[in-house]
């Protein structure tokens, strides 16, 4: 309310040092939130987690309804034994990065981001499979290879935390990470989450 009042009576020259300080206020909100969630292992109750409910509920809201996401999830989709909360963020992680990655280059293809989950019953043990894909710039070679690295990124002002905050998040449920990119056609992040045992059964 302070701001926008100042921003009634100011002179064009304190306009832009208001917004200056506005966009530089909220990219340090949004690197002090990533400190907080580096290096903290999911807290919380573990449960059985309805990964698809999650997935198409990250996916309505994280980016917003004009975003073009695509979600491709089976109702039938096993459950995942895991805290809801640290896998809620890493898939939002997934899906602002992707967001990201539309703008700021040329390409034939549309942008689009597509979410799909699949349950892969050979793997051991049997999981969710999760892949995030966007139709964006790509990733370089020399950067994918370290894209899971702490305060590795190639956005202007990125923090560097997002990917290694999904990668923390996913080791900690005794899941995978998987990043394949060409540049200029676009990026796929898969996940796989083991799932939860069934009822009565001995782990």
């Amino acid at each position: 309310f302070a701001v926008a009042a100042l921003r009634t009576s100011a002179t064009p020259a304190q306009s832009d040092a208001l917004e200056v300080l506005d966009v530089e206020s909220r990219r340090l909100e949004v690197l002090a939130k990533s400190f907080a969630q580096f290096g903290r292992l999911p807290d919380g109750p573990m449960a059985d987690v309805d990964i698809a409910e999650l997935l198409r509920y990250a996916a309505r809201t994280t980016l917003g309804a004009e975003a073009p996401v695509t979600v491709d999830v089976p109702d039938d989709l096993p459950m995942v034994r895991g805290q809801h909360d640290a896998l809620a963020r890493a898939v939002a992680n997934l899906l602002l990065n992707a967001h990201d990655a539309l703008g700021g280059c040329d390409r034939a293809a549309a942008a689009t981001i597509t979410v799909a989950a699949r349950h892969d019953a050979a793997m051991s043990p049997p999981s969710v499979r999760i892949a995030v894909r966007d139709t964006g710039c790509g990733v370089a070679p020399d950067v994918l290879a370290r894209i899971w690295e702490p305060y590795v990124t190639s956005k202007p002002g990125g923090t560097g935390l997002g990917l290694p905050i999904v990668k923390q998040a996913i080791d900690a449920h005794g899941g995978t990470v998987h990043a394949e990119s060409t540049p200029g056609v676009g990026t796929t992040i898969t996940l796989t989450l083991p799932v939860a045992a069934p009822a009565g059964s001995i782990a």
